[in-house]
């Protein structure tokens, strides 16, 4: 009996343990502005999404050399990031892997600094 209740409470063990390595991911991220130009508007999605969230700046502007604290929640891996300058022009930051990071630094090139 004393056998049946240590499996049965190593089987539970496991499967909690699973599902805590599978749940979604809460962290907070900083997004330094390195492009060199005032980004307008800002928003964030999963990669193997199609549609962007909403604008993470709502009427503020990020400045060149400013951060940004955001925080993101889901259970994708890979991350985009869409930013706007004023003039309407836009770069598209893909498959951003924020799961080892606390800052990305933006480029103007479209590639980000993970730190």
């Amino acid at each position: 009996m004393l056998k049946n209740r240590f499996f049965t409470m190593l089987i539970l063990a496991a499967a909690l343990t699973m599902l805590l390595a599978g749940t979604a991911m809460a962290k907070e991220i900083v997004v330094m502005n390195g492009t060199g130009f005032e980004i307008h508007a800002l928003a964030l999605s999963p990669s193997e999404s199609g549609n962007w969230g909403p604008d993470l700046l709502a009427n503020d502007i990020l400045k060149p050399g400013e951060g940004l604290k955001i925080n993101i929640t889901g259970e994708a891996n890979n991350w985009d990031l869409g930013a706007q300058d004023g003039d309407g022009g836009q770069v598209t930051f893909q498959n951003l892997d924020f799961r080892n990071a606390s800052q990305i630094t933006l480029h103007a090139d479209g590639t980000g600094t993970l730190q």
